[in-house]
């Protein structure tokens, strides 16, 4: 009896482990993107700076990023 609340606890805590590391929103410093899009927005909620590939982005686009808070290189 003892070793099924001890493997339960177990799986309990392995899951709520496993819901942490997945829910945390990682940021970093700057992200490099060449031939990226400017579309998947979502690749770029994690990073403070960007550097872009200048043909792959119009000046519109690149305003909306600094909108957002980014700094584009």
């Amino acid at each position: 009896m003892k070793a099924k609340h001890i493997k339960c606890l177990a799986v309990l805590f392995s899951a709520v482990t496993v819901l942490l590391v997945a829910c945390r929103k990682d940021s970093f410093d700057y992200g490099v993107f060449i031939g990226a899009d400017i579309n998947q927005q979502k690749k770029y909620e994690c990073y403070d700076k960007i550097v872009v590939d200048p043909s792959s982005f119009k000046g519109k686009q690149v305003e909306t990023l600094k909108a957002d808070g980014k700094n584009v290189y």
